[in-house]
């Protein structure tokens, strides 16, 4: 099924204001079988962006799952649509995510792993995708290097079950920590291969997303095509997501990515 498997929406604090329904009517026209929302989940923590919109409020979880259910019932003849969450996996905080997900175990099939924050010291969450300069900033303060084995660490441990048969079993955006690569050097510490071998081993899936393309310090899919040919040798299974925050970002570049591998289907044929 032709399908947008990472899709944001107006409960996005920092996304578009676009309507739940434009998102549906796009990929309609875009010519999608399916689309799955994925919202961020509320964080199990306070915010600790200065403008407080890393994902939605507590207060809006049962509006959004009702709108997603109100236009699955009247698309359902035209489109499959799902509703999930994109949740975050904040170390140290994994009680506060399991209490949640028993609240919604039918979004836990739609939904995706992220990891956004890690934990640079007790008092300290960091966003890596926040913005360059604070990325550049806290990679000369602790080293860059050592900004990436913290990343590594917590993709780790996202992908060994943190909430037991609760946990959603697809990782976002598994590289999201090159998103500002372009301004600063460093020698990635991080074994890719060997955290895609975890990937396949503990049952997880990739998201394959597309947003990385639009991002000027990056320029690539997450995960990159080196790193997705790796993970289609080893027959590891990805969904396609275009993590759009606006209703025209729904299934952006996947006509380019089937092209691409329709043609390296044909060359090994």
């Amino acid at each position: 099924m032709f399908t947008d498997r990472h899709v944001h929406t107006p409960f996005c604090l920092h996304g578009s204001s676009d309507a739940l329904e434009n998102y549906v009517k796009f990929a309609i026209e875009s010519g999608l079988e399916g689309i799955t929302f994925t919202e961020h989940a509320p964080l199990p923590m306070e915010d600790p962006l200065p403008d407080k919109d890393s994902a939605m409020k507590t207060e809006d979880v049962e509006a959004y799952l009702a709108a997603v259910q109100e236009l699955a019932l009247k698309y359902q003849d035209v489109i499959k649509i799902d509703a999930g969450f994109e949740l975050d996996y904040i170390e140290g905080k994994e009680p506060v995510t399991i209490a949640f997900l028993e609240k919604y175990p039918a979004c836990i099939p739609h939904s995706i792993l992220s990891v956004h924050f890690v934990q640079v010291n007790p008092d300290e969450y960091f966003c890596v995708d926040l913005d360059r300069d604070s990325f550049t900033q806290k990679g000369e303060e602790i080293g860059f290097e050592t900004l990436y084995t913290l990343y590594e660490k917590t993709v780790q441990k996202a992908l060994a079950l943190p909430y037991g048969k609760l946990t959603p079993k697809k990782i976002g955006h598994i590289n999201l920590i090159h998103k500002f690569q372009k301004a600063y050097t460093v020698k990635d510490p991080i074994d890719w291969k060997k955290l895609l071998d975890t990937v396949k081993a503990n049952g997880y899936i990739l998201d394959y997303n597309f947003a990385g393309i639009d991002k000027p310090d990056y320029g690539k899919t997450y995960p990159d095509a080196e790193m997705m040919a790796y993970a289609k040798n080893i027959g590891l299974a990805y969904e396609m997501g275009s993590d759009a925050h606006a209703a025209h970002e729904v299934a952006r570049y996947f006509d380019t990515a089937l092209h691409l591998e329709e043609a390296s289907y044909t060359e090994e044929v």
